[in-house]
């Protein structure tokens, strides 16, 4: 099966440290230079010019962006050979296949955006990786600007978990059986601290926020019912598990193994049995409890 989830890069530390002074100019070159190291893309000539530099570093990027786009509509097929074999009875959906689909569903939406992007004014793409990561596909981001996206969603959960005590525990005061309308949300501050502890764009007005929320907490709620079907909790490795709870909103960077575990659990534990018209409010109520 093709790869279906971005990878970070061992290096994450040492990028994160090197690029927080850095101007735009600064980090879109150390991303090339990272990604040459790589062997991601091919480095020009030593004795090359600047010109023949750039004009080789411009064409070795827009061969990965082609190879990015690719291996999207490559990947679309074995989607649709998932999709197919579900629809005539066969084996269910496992979690890996699950993931694989709705990465696939992100990526073509990005897609045509993306293409146009990269057709009309390709150097505005590592722009983009900087400010606006969420407008490129999966397949088209250097492993150095992976790096700092993800770095740069830690950070910003990790600060909204920090400060968001208070407004949560108001948010809480509308719980009903243990769930939460999104409804709730408006207003009040808290659909911008739960975009941030989920790791979604915070950009926008609440309408939009809560749209997102909405939208991955039924990601998720797929999600939890594939790990439960086919029993994963305890078989995720560490990248993996930690992955499950950051996408669940938890902050894992001083948790042990043995704790990461117990926060899956905790949280599987509290969905389970949960009405399908009662899951998003569920974990939206979740979200807002120390954890």
């Amino acid at each position: 099966m093709l790869s279906f989830r971005p990878t970070r890069t061992t290096s994450r530390l040492s990028i994160r440290h090197s690029s927080s002074k850095l101007g735009i100019k600064q980090l879109v070159q150390q991303d090339l230079r990272h990604a040459e190291k790589l062997g991601v893309i091919q480095p020009a000539a030593p004795d090359a010019t600047a010109l023949r530099k750039l004009v080789h570093t411009t064409i070795e990027l827009a061969k990965f962006y082609f190879r990015g786009a690719k291996l999207i509509y490559t990947r679309g097929k074995e989607v649709n050979a998932i999709k197919a074999r579900i629809r005539s009875g066969g084996f269910p959906l496992t979690r890996a296949e699950g993931r694989l689909i709705h990465l696939q569903r992100k990526d073509v939406t990005k897609l045509v955006p993306f293409i146009i992007m990269a057709i009309v004014l390709e150097e505005l793409i590592p722009v983009a990786a900087i400010y606006a990561p969420f407008m490129l596909p999966s397949t088209c981001i250097l492993p150095g600007q992976r790096s700092r996206i993800d770095e740069k969603k830690t950070r910003k959960a990790t600060a909204s978990a920090a400060d968001a005590s208070h407004v949560l525990a108001q948010i809480r005061k509308n719980a009903v059986n243990g769930t939460i309308s999104s409804s709730a949300l408006s207003g009040t501050g808290s659909a911008s601290i739960i975009c941030s502890l989920l790791r979604l764009p915070t950009f926008g007005n609440d309408f939009f926020r809560i749209w997102r929320i909405q939208r991955h907490l039924r990601f998720i709620q797929n999600d939890d019912s594939l790990i439960l079907q086919d029993k994963l909790q305890d078989e995720l490795n560490d990248h993996d598990l930690a992955w499950a709870l950051e996408e669940r909103g938890f902050i894992v960077q001083n948790l042990s193994p043995q704790a990461r575990k117990a926060q899956l659990e905790w949280w599987l534990n509290s969905i389970k049995d949960t009405p399908h018209n009662s899951a998003v409010s569920r974990r939206i109520f979740l979200l807002t409890e120390g954890r």
